[in-house]
């Protein structure tokens, strides 16, 4: 057999021996290789991608090439029939934006040279209808003092986002309400009343508002609105009155548009009394008394108000406003809101009188008033219609009209106002609806609310009627004097039921005592009849026996062990006196009654007596002197006497069980 083997020594067996690793060296320069091979290869595909770029064609040449098509695309179209050519363009322009660009003024422009117009592309209908308004609002700022108006009404915080989004708003509402008149087409009087006259009131109580917050405006930026600023707001309104009037159809019942043409009255009434006003610029007071005066008798007008006596003080030129409270529009704007048309009418059960200054006759129609014949009731001072009106009313109502009344009429003008008719009327009409709505409620009414009728302002006007008119002033002053006896009823009524309660009880005219066995006895809080001792001893010893006077003092003099002694056995002199304050409160409460009761003439001297006194604490007769010992009223009760004993100091002098004066070793 031949052998075939080979003999290779070592190198059979060198694949069992461990591999020999490169050095940390050799790996550096083989790393090294790699990536200057690497840094080379991306240089170079760096260098291509910049070629390819440079070589690619540009956004804008893009936009060009897009824009040639679509220009090509559209000429294309010309000669065609009407319709199709506006298919041909709208697919040349879906094709346009589906390859990602916008339709611009440019391809519009281009369009509209082939005759199809495409302004409609891209339009926002509802950002055009905010951009109209803010350029309006920019326009005239008082549509931002308007909306401020509206806001502060709410008496709710806002932001400056607020007050421009209710501007745009209100802007949007007018300019509709203007758009609907214009291309109004009304065929009948159901259809004028539910459309055309809540739009036309729009647009009225958009101008009355801009005229006054125009006005307001020019003030606050130290302005005076001198006549020909007044001119231009009749221009205005002269204006509105042309549109609104030429829209109302000629067919309608008659009288239908009468409350819109009164509403119209009632600005150019109000604009004639600016531009007449007897001064030579018009202040913020007066700007502000014809925007209250407006602001009532258009409402009134709405709401079909049967009160001839306002209206005719409300409009008219003969005033003073010099010293007119201002502010008060935002309150009285929302208390009409919440007034129905009854709550602004007064029927009066007396007629009265013609005007009796200058060579003015009296009307034999309209005789005096004789004041013997009236009982000072609320029943037989005012019409049984305004009686049984105002007993039906809620609380929140009868602030309401008092707060309507008293501005419109009651506070409306200055005593000097009160020579002019219509205001001396409108003042007695006020006195008389405040006066009920006061006499017939069956609550207590703050005073802050009576401040509105009982003030100064009212009782000069009472004083100059006097003289003008004494048998109306006597009314006046009757109907007053009834609303104030009511009240003072409810109050003696209410403090009555709370002085039940109360430890203290009166003993005389304004006099007060506190009843200690009804504390002890029927307290809610238990306590041992030791402490009545203590309480009386400790009265005879500091207060000359007069429980009462400790308790209003709440026991300031009393030492410190004294006042432990007591009030450990669980009679706290805090309490005591805080019952004693509740009860000089409850009292006090009918002094703001009796005070105007005085002022209006009644005999008010059984009502002042009846108001409690405070306790006068004087100086204890008592010193522990050998002159004035201390005097004791001993109990016989070994304890009790004990703790007598203890409060005396040595050396002081007092008289023991048998009236001899001893002296404490």
């Amino acid at each position: 057999m031949v052998d075939y083997s080979i003999d290779i020594k070592d190198e059979g067996v060198a694949y069992e021996k461990a591999v020999s690793m490169p050095s940390a060296s050799d790996s550096a320069i083989a790393i090294a290789g790699v990536a200057k091979l690497g840094d080379g290869v991306f240089k170079t595909l760096d260098a291509l991608d910049a070629a390819k770029r440079r070589s690619a064609p540009t956004d804008s040449m893009i936009k060009r090439t897009a824009f040639g098509e679509l220009s090509q695309e559209i000429n294309s179209t010309k000669g065609l029939s009407p319709l199709n050519k506006r298919a041909g363009i709208n697919a040349a322009i879906i094709k346009y934006t589906n390859a990602g660009f916008e339709v611009g003024q440019a391809e519009k422009d281009l369009a509209k040279m082939a005759g199809v117009d495409i302004d409609y592309i891209g339009f926002d209908p509802a950002q055009a209808a905010i951009d109209g308004a803010l350029k309006l609002i920019n326009d005239n700022p008082a549509h931002l003092t308007l909306a401020a108006q509206q806001l502060n009404a709410a008496e709710k915080d806002y932001t400056q986002a607020d007050l421009l989004n209710l501007a745009i708003r209100n802007v949007q509402k007018t300019e509709a309400a203007t758009l609907y008149i214009a291309n109004s087409q009304v065929v009948d009087q159901a259809e004028f009343q539910s459309q055309f006259v809540p739009q036309a009131e729009t647009l009225l109580s958009n101008l009355e508002a801009q005229i006054m917050a125009g006005l307001s405006i020019e003030m606050q930026a130290g302005k005076n609105i001198m006549p020909e600023n007044v001119m231009e707001l009749e221009v205005g309104l002269t204006q509105l009155r042309s549109f609104i009037t030429s829209r109302i159809p000629p067919n309608l019942p008659e009288g239908t548009s009468r409350p819109l043409l009164d509403q119209l009255d009632v600005l150019k009434t109000q604009l004639d009394n600016l531009k007449n006003y007897d001064q030579n610029v018009i202040d913020t007071k007066v700007a502000n008394y014809m925007r209250q005066n407006t602001e009532v008798a258009i409402e009134m007008i709405r709401k079909e108000v049967d009160n001839p006596i306002l209206a005719n003080a409300l409009l008219s030129g003969k005033f003073d406003a010099t010293t007119m409270v201002e502010g008060q529009i935002t309150q009285l704007t929302k208390a009409m809101n919440d007034l129905e048309a009854k709550d602004m009418e007064y029927i009066d059960l007396f007629t009265y009188n013609p005007n009796v200054l200058g060579n003015t006759k009296a009307d034999p129609d309209q005789p005096n008033v004789d004041i013997s014949v009236i009982d000072n009731s609320t029943d037989k001072l005012h019409d049984p219609d305004e009686v049984e009106k105002a007993t039906d009313m809620s609380l929140v109502k009868r602030k309401d009209v008092l707060f309507f009344t008293s501005l419109s009429s009651i506070n409306l003008v200055e005593p000097k106002n009160m020579n002019v008719a219509e205001h001396r009327d409108n003042f007695l009409q006020g006195i008389g609806h405040a006066s009920v709505v006061i006499a017939k409620s069956p609550e207590i009414f703050k005073t802050d609310t009576l401040n509105n009728i009982f003030n100064e302002n009212m009782f000069k006007k009472l004083s100059v009627l006097d003289q003008i008119d004494p048998n109306q002033a006597a009314i006046a002053r009757a109907r007053l004097g009834d609303a104030l006896v009511r009240q003072l009823q409810l109050v003696n009524t209410a403090v009555s039921g709370s002085d039940t309660s109360s430890y203290f009880k009166v003993t005389g005219l304004g006099q007060i005592e506190y009843d200690l066995e009804k504390r002890i006895d029927t307290g809610q809080i238990r306590m041992d009849r030791q402490v009545g001792d203590m309480v009386k001893m400790y009265a005879n010893k500091r207060y000359n026996g007069d429980i009462t006077a400790m308790i209003a003092d709440r026991g300031r003099k009393l030492e410190t062990l004294e006042r432990s002694q007591i009030e450990d056995l669980g009679f706290k002199f805090q309490t005591a006196y805080a019952d004693y304050r509740k009860v000089l409160k409850n009292s006090d409460k009918k002094k703001y009654y009796i005070k105007n009761l005085r002022r209006l003439g009644v005999l008010t001297g059984s009502l002042e007596q009846s108001l409690i006194q405070e306790v006068e604490v004087g100086e204890s007769s008592s010193n522990g002197s050998l002159q004035n010992p201390w005097v004791i009223e001993w109990t016989g009760k070994r304890e009790t006497d004990l703790k007598i004993m203890a409060s005396i100091g040595s050396g002081e002098h007092y008289f023991d069980s048998a009236g001899a004066v001893r002296v404490k070793k």
